[in-house]
């Protein structure tokens, strides 16, 4: 199971402010976000080792099979959406965050609220198995951290900083044990649930 760190939207804003205060002679930095911004990023869930993805004319960081790239800003609209010859109308409104998930010969779109808390981590999880609706414990038999993630659907859930052991179920039963992962504050940790129910894969991305 794959294990990946990406910077976050916030992140990304503070940096780009910062670097705006020294000189912009060498075009080294990107514009800052403006405020009414929708942020994107890909998520590859095939085995392509490169993917060319565009959102309107706007190029995404390339993802790794199984790994997510870093968010970029557009402004809110309607845009075509072309992942590894997937095509798909997206509709991008002011102040969310979206994952866009290329699966082979299909986009999946999953909206969210941006995070900026400084104090709490967000667990998101994204269902890509058709027909599982899951479910993330703490351990096997402690309590639902998230619950009722339908098929292509996401579940997201502030939690405490802390040392996470998730287990993840289809329903009643058991898919997989998820690897281990220390929450840390103003981080999210997106869980990718992709592959079947009878051989699931879990991958970890922290922003």
């Amino acid at each position: 199971m794959k294990h990946s760190n990406k910077q976050s939207p916030a992140i990304i804003a503070a940096l780009v402010l910062s670097a705006a205060t020294f000189s912009a002679d060498a075009g080294l930095y990107p514009p800052a976000a403006p405020p009414d911004s929708a942020f994107v990023r890909v998520f590859n869930a095939t085995p392509q080792g490169r993917l060319k993805a565009t959102i309107g004319d706007h190029a995404i960081p390339d993802a790794a099979p199984m790994d997510a790239s870093s968010y970029v800003f557009l402004p809110p609209g309607s845009y075509p959406a072309k992942i590894s010859g997937a095509e798909k109308t997206v509709s991008l409104d002011s102040k969310r965050c979206y994952t866009a998930a290329a699966e082979p010969g299909a986009i999946q779109l999953f909206d969210q609220d941006c995070f900026n808390s400084q104090l709490k981590s967000l667990v998101s999880v994204y269902n890509l198995i058709d027909g599982a609706t899951l479910s993330v414990k703490v351990g096997e038999n402690g309590p639902a951290v998230i619950d009722g993630v339908a098929a292509n659907t996401a579940g997201h859930r502030e939690v405490n900083p802390v040392k996470a052991d998730l287990v993840v179920y289809n329903g009643g039963t058991k898919l997989a044990q998820a690897k281990p992962v220390t929450l840390e504050r103003g981080k999210v940790f997106s869980l990718f649930v992709t592959g079947s129910v009878a051989a699931p894969v879990l991958t970890w991305v922290v922003n």
